[in-house]
């Protein structure tokens, strides 16, 4: 089983591959090659318990996976992008409806389409 240690190697591995673009879309395969080769185990596999160290490990590293690597098994595709930007606060809002976030994502479609009043710092 990979340690903390490996597994925070992973994640500022990611960080590096995603090296300030907005998003990375990848295999999830390719996150379990890069645990195996970090960690040295060959059949390592990632299961419930590797995938949610694995997510606080990236969160540490400032970077998010969608969907959860819990959420998602072998050949899935799962995309990496920075924690508490644009896409990460996208995502938090279309994967966890509410009514009470509704003005937010109402306010970010507005920004997304370009119509934001750029004096109001939002």
């Amino acid at each position: 089983m990979p340690t903390r240690h490996q597994l925070t190697s992973v994640a500022r591995a990611l960080k590096t591959q995603l090296n300030g673009k907005a998003f990375l879309t990848l295999p999830r395969m390719d996150i379990t090659e890069l645990v195996r080769k970090t960690s040295g185990e060959d059949a390592t596999r990632i299961k419930s318990g590797i995938a949610s160290d694995l997510e606080r490990a990236m969160l540490e590293q400032g970077i998010r996976c969608f969907p959860s690597l819990t959420e998602t098994s072998t050949g899935d595709t799962v995309r990496i992008f920075h924690a508490g930007k644009l896409l990460g606060n996208l995502v938090d809002l279309l994967a966890h409806p509410s009514t009470e976030s509704d003005r937010d994502l109402g306010a970010m479609l507005t920004k997304i389409k370009g119509k934001w009043d750029w004096s109001s710092g939002e």
